[in-house]
C-alpha cells in the first residue's frame, strides 16, 4: 500500500520569515513504516494554489491511505484536504492524526465532518498507525485489536482504549528522505528538527502536553540522538531545532547530551531549543554545557511576571529566576526569545502594559507574548469555560495563541486585543529593546520582514486576527 503523509499549511504568520521547521512525527511515522512506500507532504512549504498541488500528488502516487497531521488551529484545513481526497480520490482512506484528533476525537466522532475521516490515530502515532497500515494491507478489517486507534464503522466512531506510552529506543530514527516538500530554514539556514525526549512532569495548566503523553517525561538514548544529528549533518543541515517539550527538565542529562555533541564534533551545527526557567538555573554548569554544544538560541517560558498569574496557569513561584536565567543565556552568547502569556482571568488594561515592560526591563532578545488560549483538553479550558470567560469556543482556526478567544474580568476581548496592540508596539519600537536585541544585530537582512511583522501586528491585531495564517488553497 502507498501511504501519503500530510502536515498541513497554516502557520504562525509572524514567523514566516524567520522560522520554517518541517513536521518531525510525519517523518518518525515514516520511519516507522518498513516495507511501505511512504511520501510525507509538509505543505507549510506550499503558501498558494495547494488543491491544485494536492490534487497533482494523488493523481501521481495514487495512494491507498492518506494521514492528515493536524493541531487545533490546523483542523479546518484537515478538512479541507480531506474533502478534496474524498472528491479525487474516493476510495481512498484517510485518517486523521496529531494533537487535535487526540485530544477531540469523541466530539469529531460525532460531529458534523466524522464523515470526512475513516480513522483517528490518538496520541503517539508510530505504532499505532503501522498497525493500521498492516491491518488495511491484511485486508481482514479488523481494527478493534489496535490501541490508539479510533474507526469509523457502520456510520458511527468506534475508539479503542488508549496506546501506552512507547520505549522511545524501540523506535526507528526518522525517514526525512521520504518528504516531498523540503525547505526548512530558520533565520536564513538550514534547519532541521530532532528530539531528544517527549513529555514534561510540570503542572502547566494552559498547555496540552500532558494530555498527549500524560505528565510524565520519557528520554531517547544519547546514542540514538547523535546518530540521528550525524544524518543530518550529513545531509547538509546547518543547525537542528529540538522539538522537545522540556529539554531542561533533566540538568544532569541535558549535560550529557550537550558534552557528547561536543565530543562527536557536531557543534558545528547550531541548535535551537525550548527551555524552562527552572532548567536553566537548575544546575550552574548547563549554559556553559550548551554553548559549547552550539546551543544559539534558547525559547524560554518565562510566561508573566505577576505572581497570580503565574499560580492561575499553574506555574507558582516560577517568575523568580527569570531574571537569572535571562542573564546567564545572554552573558553566555546565547540569545533569548521570552515567551509570555498575557489575557489571564484577572488581568487589567495595567497587567497587560506591566508584562510589555516586565520583558523589557529583563532583556531578552526578543519578547514573544501571546493570549492565554483555551486550547482543548487542558485544566485552563475548563476553568475559563466555567468562569464565562471564553468568548470563542468552537472556531479552533482561531486557536493560534495570538488571537484572543477570551475576555478577562477587566476587558472584553476587543479591548483585550487593543491593548496587547498598542503595548506591544510601544515595546517593539523602544529603542532599548532594539539597541539591545541581536536579533536585530546579528540578523541585517531579516530587519525588512521584522518591520513588516511590526505593521502585521497593528493591523491584524486592530482586527482580533494576530498572524493568521496566509496561505491560500
Amino acid at each position: 500500500m502507498r501511504v501519503l503523509l500530510a502536515a498541513m499549511p497554516d502557520t504562525i504568520s509572524a514567523l514566516d520569515p524567520i522560522l520554517r521547521i518541517p513536521n518531525l512525527g510525519l517523518c518518525s511515522i515514516a520511519g516507522n513504516l518498513p516495507g511501505t512506500e511512504v511520501r510525507v507532504v509538509d505543505l507549510a512549504f506550499r503558501r498558494r494554489k495547494i488543491d491544485a498541488y494536492l490534487a497533482s500528488v494523488l493523481e501521481e502516487f495514487q495512494p491507498g491511505l492518506v494521514g492528515l497531521s493536524a493541531m487545533s488551529f490546523q483542523f479546518s484545513s484537515a478538512c479541507h484536504v480531506a474533502r478534496l481526497v474524498r472528491t479525487l480520490a474516493p476510495g481512498t482512506r484517510i485518517a486523521l492524526g496529531g494533537y487535535h484528533a487526540t485530544l477531540m476525537a469523541a466530539e469529531i466522532g460525532r460531529g458534523p465532518d466524522a464523515a470526512l475521516f475513516d480513522f483517528m490515530v490518538r496520541g503517539e502515532g508510530e505504532h499505532t498507525f503501522a498497525a493500521l497500515v498492516r491491518a488495511l494491507d491484511s485486508g481482514d478489517g479488523e481494527f478493534s485489536g489496535i490501541p490508539g486507534l479510533s474507526f469509523r464503522t457502520g456510520g458511527v466512531f468506534r475508539h479503542n482504549p488508549p496506546a501506552p506510552a512507547l520505549d522511545l529506543d524501540g523506535l526507528a530514527l526518522p525517514d526525512r528522505d521520504c518528504r516531498v516538500l523540503n525547505s526548512p530554514r530558520f533565520l536564513g539556514l538550514r534547519f532541521d528538527c530532532a528530539e531528544t525526549s517527549r513529555g514534561c512532569s510540570m503542572g502547566c495548566k494552559f498547555c496540552s502536553i500532558a494530555c498527549m503523553y500524560g505528565r510524565t517525561i520519557r528520554a531517547f538514548s544519547i546514542d540514538r540522538v547523535l546518530q540521528d544529528l550525524r544524518n543530518l549533518r550529513a545531509g547538509g543541515t546547518d543547525g537542528v531545532f529540538f522539538v522537545d517539550d522540556n529539554i531542561t527538565l533533566d540538568a544532569k542529562r541535558l549535560k550529557a547530551l550537550c558534552r557528547a555533541i561536543t565530543g562527536e564534533k557536531l557543534n558545528a551545527m547550531s541548535y535551537v531549543t525550548q527551555a524552562s526557567v527552572a532548567g536553566i538555573n537548575a544546575d550552574p554548569d548547563v549554559v556553559d554545557a550548551m554553548w559549547d554544544a552550539g546551543f544559539r538560541w534558547v525559547f524560554l517560558g518565562i510566561e508573566s511576571g505577576i505572581g497570580r498569574n503565574l499560580k492561575a496557569l499553574g506555574k507558582p513561584g516560577a517568575g523568580r529566576g527569570a531574571a537569572a536565567a535571562v542573564r546567564r543565556l545572554r552573558d553566555r552568547g546565547i540569545c533569548v526569545f521570552g515567551g509570555f502569556i498575557v489575557g489571564n482571568p484577572g488581568d487589567s488594561p495595567a497587567d497587560i502594559k506591566a508584562t510589555f515592560r516586565y520583558a523589557l526591563d529583563l532583556g531578552v532578545d526578543h519578547a514573544i507574548v501571546q493570549c492565554l488560549t483555551p486550547y482543548p483538553g487542558t485544566e485552563t479550558r475548563e476553568e475559563l469555560l466555567a468562569s464565562g470567560l471564553v468568548t470563542n469556543a468552537d472556531d479552533f482556526s482561531r486557536y493560534n495563541g495570538f488571537i484572543s478567544n477570551v475576555r478577562t474580568r477587566h476587558m472584553e476581548t476587543r479591548e483585550l486585543a487593543s491593548r496587547i496592540v498598542r503595548h506591544g508596539l510601544r515595546y517593539y519600537l523602544d529603542p532599548r529593546y532594539i539597541a539591545g536585541s541581536r536579533l536585530w544585530r546579528r540578523h541585517r537582512k531579516l530587519i525588512p520582514a521584522l518591520v513588516l511583522n511590526n505593521l502585521r501586528f497593528v493591523t491584524d491585531g486592530l482586527r482580533n486576527n494576530m498572524f493568521h495564517s496566509r496561505h491560500s488553497w
